[in-house]
């Protein structure tokens, strides 16, 4: 009997033994788990070229997203703009590469040419979503092979501006301004003032900044580029037809001089009274020209089209990146509630297409307009540096040389299409 309830004993000391140790085994899962929850967190490095009010909104915009995601940190760098792009493309093929950054839309294709980027998570921002919710020019030039590469920042149209005082001294609609390309430049010619021969006052000053040839060519039914991506406009009749118009404008109208003055410096003075600009303008000319009695208005149209060219550049993800943390970060920055606030603070327009006819946004008289250009727009195709240099240098020869104009466009065409062959 004694024997009989010593091993009775023995059991059950064995029994709670093994329960104790079950419960240390569970304490240490448990340990484990949480040792686990704590390697899942991500850093996140950021980078974006500098100016103080997009860097002190984006510090906050950091500050909120961490909040509210408090798995991910998100770690900024922000570069003065001289130094940006070169520092950046240097560190893609090296550890120093940061995850997320911004960069010109222009550059997507080499970025997925080269394996630097990697698309957006589709599990995070599905591909359907994107298309549906953006303004397609604003996203179409970050999609390759049908995936996105990034989705906008810094997203520009091109608008017009004119000094209604001056259209007022020419007996002209100050409040409507000019409507179509024909009426612009009929409107230039009567605002062009010379006095002994020189140039005392420009009715356009005009020197053939790309998205504004590009949008006009568009209206035109011309095309800059085909469907590959190669440019075509000096082969294309109508894109030859719209880009000698505004060359003409310089050359035989003589509504603009180089050598006057710098074209934004003068309608500031009130030296040039209509000029071509993007939205992000307005703010500027608020700030630097208070004294420009200022009209706005959408792009000139042709046959009632008011087509204008859109520029941005991109949130990209280096191919590094944790991907889901890294599409989460875009994600916030490119929501409604963020786009809107980037809008009314910076003057940028919203990618979104819920965001055009926003009540809020809209109340703006001119912020209504600068909204609405986005409802009939096209993905800009010049958007790198060093096409914009090609284009620039190019179209200087154009307007400022008796060199034959063909071969000068069919020049600024081969050079381009060398600069979009090259690797990264």
């Amino acid at each position: 009997m004694k024997r009989v309830k010593f091993i009775s004993l023995t059991i059950c000391l064995a029994l709670l033994v093994g329960m104790l140790a079950g419960c240390s085994n569970t304490d240490g899962n448990k340990d484990n788990k949480e040792g686990s929850a704590e390697e899942k967190k991500v850093t996140i490095t950021y980078w974006q070229h500098s100016s103080q009010a997009r860097d002190d909104m984006m510090k906050t915009l950091a500050y909120e997203f961490m909040q509210e995601n408090q798995d991910i940190t998100i770690k900024m760098e922000f570069i003065p703009e001289a130094d940006y792009s070169t520092k950046l493309i240097s560190s893609l093929a090296t550890d120093a590469a940061p995850d997320v950054f911004q960069v010109q839309s222009g550059m997507i294709p080499r970025l997925v040419k080269a394996g630097s980027i990697q698309p957006l998570d589709g599990e995070i921002l599905s591909t359907d979503n994107i298309a549906n919710d953006f303004v397609p020019a604003s996203v179409d030039a970050l999609q390759v092979d049908g995936k996105y590469y990034g989705l906008p920042t810094d997203l520009q149209t091109i608008v017009l501006y004119w000094n209604k005082d001056l259209a007022k001294e020419a007996n002209l609609d100050a409040e409507k301004g000019p409507q179509t390309w024909d009426e612009l430049l009929d409107w230039a010619k009567k605002l062009t003032k010379f006095e002994n021969g020189k140039m005392v006052q420009s009715g356009w000053g005009e020197k053939g900044y790309a998205p504004e040839v590009e949008a006009f060519i568009a209206q035109n039914g011309g095309k800059m580029v085909d469907d590959s991506g190669k440019f075509v406009f000096a082969d294309d009749p109508k894109s030859v037809e719209a880009i000698k118009f505004v060359v003409d404008a310089y050359k035989n109208d003589k509504v603009y001089d180089v050598e006057f003055m710098k074209n934004w410096a003068g309608f500031r003075q009130g030296k040039v009274a209509i000029m071509l600009g993007h939205p992000a303008m307005l703010g500027n000319l608020k700030q630097t020209a208070p004294n420009v009695n200022l009209g706005i208005g959408l792009i000139p149209a042709k046959e009632d089209k008011h087509t204008t060219a859109v520029t941005s550049w991109s949130y990209t993800i280096s191919k590094k990146a944790e991907s889901k943390a890294a599409t989460k970060w875009i994600e916030y920055l490119t929501s409604p509630e963020v786009e809107k606030r980037w809008t009314e603070q910076t003057g940028e327009l919203p990618a979104r297409k819920e965001l055009l006819n926003d009540e809020e946004l809209v109340k703006d008289e001119q912020l209504k307009i600068l909204l609405s250009s986005l409802n009939d727009s096209v993905v800009g195709n010049l958007q790198l540096a060093s096409t914009y240099k090609i284009w620039g240098d190019g179209y200087q020869k154009l307007i400022l040389t008796d060199d034959p104009f063909e071969d000068t466009l069919k020049k600024i065409q081969d050079e381009l299409n060398a600069e979009i062959s090259k690797d990264l």
